[in-house]
């Protein structure tokens, strides 16, 4: 039985999943808070920081460390009026990421075709994508700035966006990160 038993965890060893501990930045927001931060303009406040947390984080890489920036946020509080159940602004207006890797270049494609600022969140569609982009820049960057990576390209495009939100487009970039760096 001890054979066996030790069999298992021999092979849940060898063919078990990686797990890394990984930081991620993602866009917050702070509404229901009286914190504010200066983003963008110079002198102008939001409710609103791009911030950093760290995370266990398995699965395709790069693909999934992409991914992980539109994963829930909930803040913790000890006050028992503060019940903001979502903090990640992407989340909150309705973002979604495609992301693939080919060779050497990693698309990631903001899909906009939901994207709607709720009341609660007072910011512009613009400063919610560039701080979502920004966001996937800093975690990539971090990232490959640690370790033994190759070079990658990472493009960032933004798909189905409404005809009020045409000129957001200009937003779409293209990066390195990695060894060339």
């Amino acid at each position: 039985m001890k054979v066996v038993v030790l069999f298992f965890l021999w092979a849940g060893s060898c063919f078990g999943v990686t797990k890394e501990v990984v930081q991620v930045f993602v866009p917050a927001s702070y509404h229901d808070t009286d914190s504010a931060t200066e983003y963008g303009v110079k002198g102008e406040l939001l409710q609103a920081a791009v911030i950093d947390r760290f995370m266990v984080l398995s699965g395709a890489f790069p693909e999934d460390l992409a991914k992980a920036v539109l994963l829930p946020l909930q803040f913790t509080s000890n006050n028992p009026t503060y019940e903001v159940k979502e903090a990640n602004l992407a989340i909150l207006c309705g973002l979604e990421l495609d992301v693939t890797q080919v060779e050497e270049t990693l698309n990631i494609t903001i899909n906009c075709s939901e994207l709607e600022i709720p009341e609660v969140v007072e910011i512009t569609a613009h400063q919610v994508l560039a701080m979502t982009i920004e966001s996937l820049r800093r975690t990539l960057r971090l990232y490959y700035a640690v370790g033994a990576h190759e070079s990658l390209t990472c493009s960032i495009h933004l798909s189905e966006l409404g005809d009020e939100h045409q000129k957001l487009t200009s937003l779409k970039t293209t990066f390195e990160v990695g060894e060339s760096e």
